[in-house]
């Protein structure tokens, strides 16, 4: 008689679509991949939407937190700088808990959440701050264009990153051009997060 195989029941993606989803049933965001498009409504949608439940709430009904459970490599700075501001202009509280790595553009997601003051990392978290890569194509006008386009992000995202961390002009300047990796207790520190679990 041949042995019966073992078959899961369901993919992968079909794990993570039940888990995201059932996470949202306790205000619980899983962001648990790059940020691309789909994420940025997936995430970006389900903040707003939580708020505008809470701004109908009666007077002295205080709104539920919203969880961000975050582990992502980075992804589009663009998009996810527009993330950055959904979080950060939440009037329900946000907390943004590191099980992973949160790292480039997940590092400024985290940062995010400064304003809330809940930003939480497990001991063995890690966190990557590091500069942008771009590829120009185009005439020489255009890409010019684009320079100077970038120039004014990067400087925007140096003054988003001092002003809700401890990290200073001087510290920001040496690491700008480096892979500058910080453990859970050297992000405390910098005041990248606010707690270690």
């Amino acid at each position: 008689m041949e042995k019966e195989q073992f078959k899961m029941p369901y993919s992968a993606l079909d794990f993570e679509e039940y888990t995201f989803f059932r996470a949202l049933e306790d205000r619980q965001i899983i962001l648990n991949s790059e940020v691309d498009d789909y994420l940025l409504e997936r995430v970006g949608y389900q903040i707003i939407k939580w708020n505008r439940e809470d701004d109908k709430l009666p007077d002295g009904e205080s709104r539920k937190e919203i969880e961000i459970i975050l582990n992502s490599p980075g992804g589009d700075v663009y998009l996810g700088m527009a993330l950055c501001a959904v979080i950060e202009k939440s009037v329900t509280p946000i907390a943004i808990t590191v099980i992973g790595n949160a790292a480039s553009m997940g590092a400024l997601l985290l940062v995010s959440g400064s304003r809330h003051g809940r930003r939480r990392a497990y001991e063995f978290s890690n966190v990557l701050f590091h500069d942008g890569s771009t590829v120009l194509y185009g005439s020489s006008n255009k890409v010019k264009d684009h320079v100077k386009f970038q120039e004014e992000k990067d400087q925007q995202i140096r003054d988003f990153i001092i002003r809700n961390t401890k990290i200073t002009d001087a510290k920001y300047e040496d690491m700008k051009d480096r892979e500058w990796w910080l453990t859970a207790k050297s992000a405390l520190e910098w005041g990248v997060i606010d707690e270690i679990i």
